[in-house]
């Protein structure tokens, strides 16, 4: 078997030539001992992947290092094309207030983060980040980041949503005092609740179904919840399509109903602001190069936290919108707007659409039937 001959050198054209190793990418490299001087003579083609799946896979939670042998580049290589497209993404409360004609949440819940993060303002290297969350689809309706919890930051926060044309009449919170006094002094004419309320609905509505499984109190319920909600735009969608409106589907489907409103009582933990709030402490808290600006990390998490598909086929951006659309990060990293999708009117998933805005919007905890959750008070029997 013939043993393989060196190509002249690219340089001097000497055949004084030795292989020099092989490139990061496989490209076999030469050495000229005559001119000193090194050279790939074929390059292997390498086709990276999209830097929207990149910068996805990373906010799910893969590391940099995770990421070398699906981009082929060193770990500092892949952190900063993930900080360059970050950086070139739209701001989710622009992309937010593009999306929507006009924003009519029912009830805000006011929740707060800290999360690691190098900085020279902070010995404790944290920053913290405030957020404002719509109580029916769980989507954030801003957010504002500063160097720990203080009036300034929630100040921002909620000066800026009144600056967009988000208000509300009730906000909900952990009782934070600084939330209670910027919400009085922003906000005088809301009112401000505590999370008790939110458990206290919940059980209301457990009690419900274990008496009854299938029964239209909760159906009727759900349907006052859902008018008495600004934002028509289901209706809307069903209206334009000379389709049943959202009243005549929901009783059309009482199965159905009672299914998914039992999935979200037992899960609520992980679909509620909880998840959200325990997502986020489980994602920042491995962000070891987070030692810059934090402001695209988070922009871009929220973003995809917002637009990825649920199980019931929609994201919680689709649901805040009330129209049954596609979303995902790489249509807003391009900053196009959600896809609207054509669905018949017999189609199991406009059906299962209704359905998810109804059960949402029945465990909002402002609608309460005062049984007090004993049997000679049900309105059941």
């Amino acid at each position: 078997m013939e043993s393989e001959v060196n190509p002249s050198c690219f340089y001097c054209s000497s055949l004084k030539v030795i292989k020099h190793g092989k490139t990061s990418t496989g490209n076999r490299r030469y050495r000229c001992r005559s001119c000193g001087k090194t050279w790939v003579l074929e390059k292997i083609q390498v086709t990276r992947p999209d830097l929207a799946d990149i910068t996805e896979a990373y906010l799910d939670g893969k590391t940099c290092r995770d990421l070398v042998s699906v981009y082929h580049s060193s770990p500092l290589r892949v952190n900063q094309k993930i900080r360059e497209f970050l950086d070139g993404c739209p701001h989710w409360e622009d992309y937010l207030d593009a999306c929507v004609k006009e924003h009519s949440p029912r009830l805000i819940y006011l929740i707060g983060k800290t999360f690691s993060c190098s900085t020279k303002e902070s010995r404790n290297n944290s920053m913290y980040v405030a957020m404002a969350i719509d109580a029916l689809s769980t989507v954030v309706l801003g957010y504002e980041i500063g160097q720990k919890d203080s009036p300034e930051v929630w100040s921002g926060l909620l000066e800026r949503m009144h600056s967009r044309g988000i208000s509300c009449q009730t906000y909900m919170s952990n009782g934070n005092k600084n939330i209670e006094d910027t919400i009085h002094r922003i906000s005088p004419e809301s009112s401000s609740r505590i999370f008790y309320h939110r458990a206290y609905r919940d059980q209301e509505i457990a009690c419900c179904l274990s008496r009854v499984p299938i029964n239209n109190k909760l159906i009727s319920d759900s349907i006052k919840a859902y008018e008495s909600i600004k934002n028509q735009s289901l209706n809307d969608y069903l209206k334009k399509r000379n389709y049943k409106r959202f009243k005549e589907m929901l009783l059309a489907a009482p199965a159905h109903f009672t299914k998914r409103l039992k999935e979200r009582i037992d899960s609520r933990p992980r679909i509620r602001i909880e998840g959200l709030s325990s997502a986020f402490q489980t994602r920042f808290e491995k962000f070891h190069m987070l030692k810059d600006d934090p402001y695209p990390l988070i922009n871009g998490w929220i973003a995809k936290w917002m637009l990825t598909r649920l199980e019931v086929g929609y994201s919680r951006l689709a649901v805040y919108i009330q129209e049954p659309c596609v979303t995902s990060f790489k249509i807003f990293s391009c900053g196009q707007m959600p896809i609207l999708l054509e669905l018949k009117e017999d189609s199991y998933l406009l059906q299962n659409f209704v359905v998810e805005v109804a059960t949402r919007g029945l465990q909002i905890p402002l609608f309460y039937s005062k049984c007090e959750m004993k049997l000679e008070k049900c309105s059941l029997f």
